[in-house]
């Protein structure tokens, strides 16, 4: 007895078609802004639901995309030249994929983007990493290509390998990459509210930037305001967008005096019902002085995203 349901009828949610496709659900939400590769249908709540065809495409893609074929080129290609293209591939020799997982290829896609770094190929980082976030999903690849990567670079910084001009290049393509990111999740009006910056003095922005892409990974709406913010922005940023929780990061200098006061003056700017949380070089180094005075001091991604999940349930 054939099934009532069109397989055009927009029906799955999106835990669905991950757990029917193979992909996770940042990957199919990258595919469609990025590449238009379905236009999945809506709920009368706004919820993304895909079809049976929707599911049927995104299984080929993910298939021939990790057979090594270009998801920019196949996002316009019908679906029978799809299933021309898989039924060409199982012919030939080329080896079966590996299982699409959670530690899938992190070690070499961040050897491949210290190779492109250290080639200054800015084209091919972008590339590298973008794929890696696709492939992997925002938490592994942030933990996993993006850090390691970065502490690549900061070894080969110290051995006299890698340049101020490699530095700098891997650094503006990092940030492209983690914008993105930052820009490409949906968020619900329910969502809770993230302000994310560094305080005064701290220049380096790449620490604040990996944790306002962990929080959007983990339905945080986030206000990034980037590098060395005046505490009198930070607080009315955070009253303004009705902020349940403020994130900061500071590196260098490691002891800096008046930026304890400023984070005290934070602190109390806040009130005790919002969370100032700080994660770093910096904030390792000076940790009995930051708790303190009330900071919550984390000392990698997943700290800083435990201490989101208990921030949500007080929400």
């Amino acid at each position: 007895m054939q099934s009532a349901i069109s397989p055009d009828t927009a029906r799955h949610t999106v835990r669905v078609t991950a757990q029917r496709t193979g992909l996770t659900p940042h990957t199919l939400r990258a595919w469609e802004r990025r590449y238009q590769v379905v236009a999945p249908g809506r709920s009368e709540g706004g919820q993304r639901l895909y079809s049976d065809l929707d599911i049927q495409r995104l299984s080929l893609l993910r298939r021939l995309t990790e057979r090594g074929h270009s998801i920019a080129r196949l996002a316009e290609v019908s679906q029978e030249d799809l299933e021309r293209t898989a039924r060409e591939d199982s012919g030939s020799k080329s080896p079966e994929p590996k299982p699409l997982g959670d530690d899938f290829g992190a070690k070499d896609f961040s050897a491949a983007a210290l190779n492109a770094t250290r080639r200054l190929d800015a084209a091919e980082l972008h590339a590298v990493l973008e794929r890696a976030s696709i492939t992997l999903g925002v938490p592994v690849f942030l933990d996993q290509v993006v850090v390691p990567t970065l502490r690549g670079i900061g070894q080969g910084w110290s051995e006299g390998t890698v340049s101020i001009a490699h530095e700098h290049l891997a650094s503006g393509v990092i940030r492209r990459v983690l914008g993105w990111i930052l820009r490409v999740y949906e968020i619900t009006e329910s969502a809770p509210r993230l302000v994310v910056a560094t305080p005064p003095r701290q220049a380096h922005e790449m620490g604040a930037m990996l944790a306002g892409a962990a929080a959007a990974a983990e339905g945080w709406d986030v206000t990034y305001l980037g590098a060395d913010l005046p505490i009198p922005e930070i607080l009315a940023s955070a009253g303004q967008v009705g902020a349940n929780g403020v994130a900061l990061s500071i590196v260098y200098p490691a002891i800096d005096r008046g930026l304890v006061s400023d984070l005290e003056l934070l602190r109390g700017g806040l009130g005790s019902r919002i969370p100032l949380i700080v994660g770093g070089y910096a904030a390792s180094q000076d940790r009995d002085r930051l708790t303190s005075i009330g900071v919550q001091v984390v000392d990698s991604l997943d700290q800083f995203r435990e201490s989101l999940d208990d921030l949500r349930d007080r929400v």
